[in-house]
């Protein structure tokens, strides 16, 4: 996305792929990612990789979502960023340090109103409503164009520094060992609901899906037209998944 063509007024108002617009299409992104993630486990329907990861080390240590997601952040981003530098920017501080927050926020919020007892109907239609809305917080976010998550940025980074294998082969053994390290941390209890169908799920089709959420809602939002994938699926050939 060009942002040459607006000058530095026009970049704190709502025109077209303006800077506010694309901050505030981040933050409802990732307000709409927490919500998603929220219901998925609510449901114990499961969730994408590394949140599996990062809930598994709340489980363990005892320390809070929302506590855990900026640390781990915080370390895999020291790790990562000498590598790709790309990766960094107001979206990837936004990403680590609300989402977390509002995860651990709406969850008693909606057993307040909802009393789920866990059965295989409940957990399919906690997923058919909490899968789309990841997968739409996700897409607005990262078609801000404002940075992305640290575990977003180790299969690029091994894809341009050992050629030899695809980012999808990179990407798909990062999240094997992302879900295992999982599991591992939750001592395989599946009745946690952390890793459960919707981990598969998401793990083949997030990107199809957010394709889908990038040209029928989030370009529009944000005011770009075409792909923002357009450029990125030659170097990356993915999408990235929020924290």
């Amino acid at each position: 996305m060009n942002l040459r063509n607006l000058t530095a007024k026009d970049q704190w108002t709502l025109s077209d792929n303006s800077l506010l617009r694309r901050i505030l299409a981040c933050f409802l992104g990732e307000v709409i990612t927490a919500v998603g993630i929220a219901i998925c486990l609510e449901g114990k329907s499961g969730v994408d990789p590394f949140t599996a990861f990062l809930q598994g080390i709340s489980h363990v240590s005892g320390i809070s979502f929302a506590a855990i997601v900026p640390i781990v952040n915080i370390i895999m981003l020291i790790l990562v960023f000498p590598f790709d530098r790309s990766i960094f920017g107001l979206g990837t501080v936004v990403n680590f340090t609300i989402v977390g927050v509002l995860v651990d926020y709406f969850r008693p919020i909606y057993r307040s109103f909802f009393h789920v007892e866990y059965s295989v109907g409940s957990m399919l239609l906690h997923l058919a409503i909490g899968l789309p809305l990841f997968c739409l917080g996700v897409s607005m976010y990262i078609t801000c164009d404002l940075g992305q998550c640290p575990y977003d940025g180790i299969a690029p980074s091994l894809r341009r520094h050992f050629p030899r294998y695809s980012y999808r082969a990179y990407r798909l053994v990062q999240d094997i060992i992302t879900i295992l390290l999982a599991l591992i941390l939750i001592r395989f209890d599946l009745s946690l609901g952390i890793i459960a169908l919707g981990t598969v799920i998401m793990g083949f089709f997030i990107g199809p899906i957010v394709g889908f959420f990038n040209k029928t809602i989030s370009n529009r939002l944000v005011g770009i037209s075409g792909d923002i994938f357009a450029a990125s699926t030659t170097s990356n050939e993915g999408s990235p998944t929020p924290a």
